[in-house]
């Protein structure tokens, strides 16, 4: 339902939130369905299809969050922007894997101020047992009396954990040995 909110034209697919009133409840997570230029922003604040979110008005942090299947090894990339420029707020994005604290920017006009210059952080060959998570936790800074909007585009690539080839070898040998102890038993009787 459109309520007044300039936004509204970005959200009507897509849009994730803690209630219907773009207002008054947050935090939300909108993958846009028009460009910035359409709802109220510039087109350097999103394009249609990206992701941004809205920090809560309250002050406690929004997680956007990712969780391992398996025990494996990640490899991500990231991309987190302010998508407000009609405003001028801020807000602290921090990331963290398994409780480790990978790196953290405040992200307003100042910094990281529109799509074409977000705050890029990535991470190699980072060992993950199941259930781990990769965490973008968004709260608005200090003295802000209201959250903000960021942008912020992921790449996750996830290779489960294989057994090593001595392991296979190991196995392989392990069952050629009950093999013959099998067949060594049968010739016995």
């Amino acid at each position: 339902m459109n309520n007044g909110n300039p936004l509204y034209p970005a959200t009507t697919s897509g849009y994730f939130s803690t209630g219907p009133n773009l207002n008054v409840d947050t935090p939300d997570v909108i993958k846009t369905a028009v460009s910035g230029s359409s709802a109220g922003e510039t087109d350097t604040d999103f394009l249609a299809g990206d992701v941004i979110i809205h920090s809560p008005n309250s002050g406690d942090p929004l997680f956007v969050v990712w969780t391992a299947p398996s025990d494996g090894i990640v490899d991500f990339t990231s991309d987190i922007w302010y998508a407000h420029s009609t405003v001028n707020r801020s807000n602290d994005a921090s990331i963290s894997l398994g409780g480790s604290f990978l790196g953290s920017a405040t992200i307003s006009n100042a910094s990281y101020g529109d799509r074409t210059n977000p705050w890029h952080i990535s991470g190699d060959d980072l060992a993950v047992v199941a259930g781990d998570t990769l965490s973008f936790a968004f709260t608005k800074s200090a003295g802000q009396s209201f959250g903000s909007l960021d942008g912020i585009n992921v790449d996750i690539s996830f290779t489960s954990a294989v057994p090593e080839p001595e392991t296979y070898a190991m196995l392989l040998a392990g069952l050629g040995l009950l093999g013959l102890a099998i067949r060594g038993r049968n010739q016995t009787i």
